[in-house]
């Protein structure tokens, strides 16, 4: 089934639009919780470094601080080890919904 199978009938397309509408929701969540996580590995960076440091932080230090974290923290999940366990968990999870949505 494709897209544009949802799209002829009138009854599918209803049910598409909702679960995209449902789906951009859920981004929009996601995303401000993802920003929430990375607001606390910029914190944590910055403690971090204040914690070794006598004076306190400038600003451009901060902010130098923490995109370096930041980017850090993104090569790290884009590394091969990283990502395959973030997919075997994914995967897990989903049949985990499957299982749950069958027995229902």
């Amino acid at each position: 089934m494709t897209e544009r199978d949802n799209l002829t009938d009138p009854k599918k397309a209803k049910e598409y639009s909702q679960t995209m509408a449902e789906s951009r929701n859920e981004l929009e969540t996601l995303r401000a919780e993802l920003q929430k996580l990375m607001v606390k590995f910029g914190l944590r960076a910055l403690k971090l470094y204040q914690t070794g440091a006598s004076e306190p932080l400038q600003p451009m230090q901060m902010a130098y601080l923490i995109k370096y974290e930041l980017n850090n923290v993104i090569a790290d999940l884009q590394e091969p080890p990283f990502m395959e366990e973030i997919i075997k968990q994914t995967k897990l999870e989903y049949q985990k919904l499957q299982e749950k949505q069958t027995a229902t």
